[in-house]
């Protein structure tokens, strides 16, 4: 019996946001046809459609208490009166007869009540510029592992010198480098991988002043975030890795660019 098909390596976001529907026209019918010539690719989306019908079709239901929902509309509402435009909520919770688990409750309440908390702008950029690169095949301008190569390609094209570090002995060698464009300005994006994930680092200057802060993490879109200040300069890492590899690589980032 053969091995089941993976994947192309770095597609697997791309392919996940086909399937929620998160991309926009010229992208999906990109990835469409990626997938028509992909026989791993399709199978791919072929094993997730199927699981998501078996959730669909197999996972138990419950009715939410007519109370909660009334107190959900009701918090909705108090976020109108300031100014928030929660229709499509309203919409939604219209239609809210039915959640297929306990689980998905409360994570809707979350959502919902937690209190209509907008995720940061610029991580919205940062998951866009993310995601870009890995639709676009343009994840890289200047290909290469050696940060002697990628560093200097970095000259007159940005008006700051990024830290290119070497992390392979840590578990993320290198890919290369590119120039991208986020909250207004040119930054930098240092590209590693890890096993089958790609990590971008964006990098830019830091507010004139700007102390050196400790990481932040967060999640968006299905992404990890993991954002740092050091030595003047912003950083931000994205991925699909878990939030750990992401501190792991932080850290090892941070001490060799001491």
């Amino acid at each position: 019996m053969s091995a089941p098909q993976s994947p192309c390596p770095g597609r697997e976001a791309a392919l996940e946001a086909l399937l929620d529907g998160e991309l926009d026209v010229q992208h999906a019918v990109e990835i469409e046809r990626h997938v028509e010539t992909c026989p791993g690719c399709a199978a791919h989306i072929e094993a997730r459609r199927a699981l998501r019908a078996l959730i669909g079709a197999r996972a138990p239901r419950w009715r939410a208490p007519d109370a909660l929902r009334a107190n959900v509309l009701a918090a909705i509402e108090g976020e109108r009166g300031r100014g928030a435009r929660p229709a499509a909520l309203l919409d939604r919770l219209g239609r809210w007869s039915l959640l297929p688990s306990a689980a998905l409750l409360a994570a809707s309440l979350t959502l919902v009540i937690g209190p209509l908390q907008r995720a940061s702008p610029l991580q919205g950029e940062i998951v866009a510029s993310h995601v870009r690169s890995l639709l676009a095949d343009h994840l890289t301008d200047v290909v290469s592992s050696d940060r002697h190569t990628v560093k200097p390609w970095f000259a007159g094209r940005i008006d700051f010198s990024p830290p290119v570090i070497d992390l392979a002995a840590q578990g993320f060698p290198l890919r290369g480098g590119r120039v991208d464009y986020l909250d207004g300005r040119t930054v930098a994006a240092l590209v590693y991988e890890h096993g089958r994930h790609v990590v971008n680092v964006l990098v830019w200057p830091a507010a004139p002043g700007a102390a050196d802060a400790p990481p932040v993490e967060t999640t968006r879109e299905g992404f990890n975030l993991l954002g740092w200040t050091q030595g003047g300069l912003t950083f931000w890492a994205i991925s699909d890795a878990a939030p750990q590899e992401l501190r792991a690589l932080q850290q090892a980032f941070s001490a060799t660019s001491r």
